[in-house]
């Protein structure tokens, strides 16, 4: 009986280590989708303050056909530009995939941006995204990069 007993214990402690890891991934991969919502809320109600708040302080942003955007004092001048042409945007999140250590996760998703364009005329822009988060110290996710591209050529909304 004690031969037993041994193998049936540690197959009992790895089957709880991997039930414990997979709602650790569930749990991180809920809290990744509730930040996406949130920072969307915030942009759309261009609050700038609330969407750094969800920023990495080393962040990078990586826009189209333009250089690295590097920290949150400049990603603020990048996001603030957005904000001021009136963006709002809406995001469908695709995949979130959390690493085996839990600490980072890449997200991907398409996206449509409305926003006034130079000469007064609403303007929407599609496109892609892939993100990745980190967690922080105290267990919340922070955006560490984000670089995406349009689908194609922006155009006046109709």
């Amino acid at each position: 009986m004690r031969v037993l007993t041994r193998p049936l214990v540690v197959l009992l402690i790895a089957v709880a280590g991997c039930s414990s890891n997979e709602a650790d991934v569930a749990a991180d991969e809920a809290a990744i989708r509730q930040v996406d919502r949130d920072m969307v809320a915030a942009g759309n109600a261009h609050d700038i303050d609330a969407w750094l708040a969800f920023i990495a302080d080393d962040a990078r942003m990586l826009p189209p056909g333009a250089p690295p955007v590097v920290g949150k004092d400049a990603i603020r001048d990048l996001v603030n530009a957005f904000m001021s042409a009136g963006v709002v945007v809406t995001h469908n999140l695709e995949d979130v995939v959390v690493s085996k250590g839990g600490d980072l996760a890449y997200v991907s998703y398409s996206y449509e941006l409305t926003f006034t364009g130079p000469e007064g005329t609403p303007v929407t822009e599609t496109g892609k995204d892939i993100s990745i988060y980190k967690k922080d110290a105290d267990g919340s996710w922070k955006l560490a990069i984000d670089m995406w591209s349009e689908n194609e050529t922006h155009s006046p909304s109709t």
